[in-house]
């Protein structure tokens, strides 16, 4: 396969997102939206959805924090640090300080940057940028700095695709796995019902 070795940040724009000054409540007078890190799933893409509703009163200088469809958050602080694909957002949207904003650049398929940022490969790597004891995070620095693969195009198509049906998939098995656990516990309760009707 050929490819060549480039920086993550030649690969993408790589922006800090907002830091606020204290926890960011919804403000029901509030006209932007701020995602958030339990809104967020490894492996998953991004979807708004209304219950992830948290308005703010807009800060000053906040358009270099939006988020976009297209863009890519990594979550930067802990130790669970990923990648996950942005779909869908109101507008305006921005995103806090746990996450890099990251807008890739015109010869790089966010899907296939969010797939290989994702890889086990590149935990050893993040495991030796990462540093603090309280909580530990990624520096911007040396993440913008680190070296992946860049295949052509055609080869990032096709394993973005690839990483969609994985996706798919894991979603079809989610949905059988809880539609098994609905049946099995429709049919305890109904044996249930029917043991205690048949003892009166």
């Amino acid at each position: 396969m050929s490819f060549k070795n480039v920086r993550i940040e030649d690969c993408a724009d790589v922006r800090p997102g907002f830091s606020a000054k204290s926890a960011i409540e919804n403000d029901p007078k509030g006209t932007l939206q701020v995602i958030t890190a339990q809104h967020i799933a490894k492996g998953e893409v991004y979807r708004y959805d209304k219950d992830h509703s948290r308005l703010i009163i807009p800060p000053k200088f906040y358009e270099k924090y939006l988020v976009t469809a297209g863009d890519i958050l990594f979550m930067s602080r802990g130790i669970s640090n990923h990648a996950v694909l942005i779909e869908s957002v109101p507008n305006p949207t921005i995103a806090p300080l746990s996450f890099f904003i990251m807008r890739p650049k015109q010869n790089v398929l966010p899907e296939y940057l969010v797939w290989y940022i994702n890889q086990d490969m590149m935990k050893g790597k993040l495991n030796e940028i990462r540093s603090g004891a309280g909580t530990p995070m990624i520096s911007s620095k040396e993440f913008r700095e680190l070296s992946i693969p860049l295949p052509p195009l055609a080869t990032q198509k096709k394993i973005a695709a690839l990483w969609r049906l994985q996706m798919h998939e894991k979603q079809l098995l989610q949905q059988l796995a809880n539609e098994t656990e609905r049946l099995n516990q429709a049919i305890g309760r109904a044996l249930f019902l029917n043991s205690n009707h048949s003892k009166g």
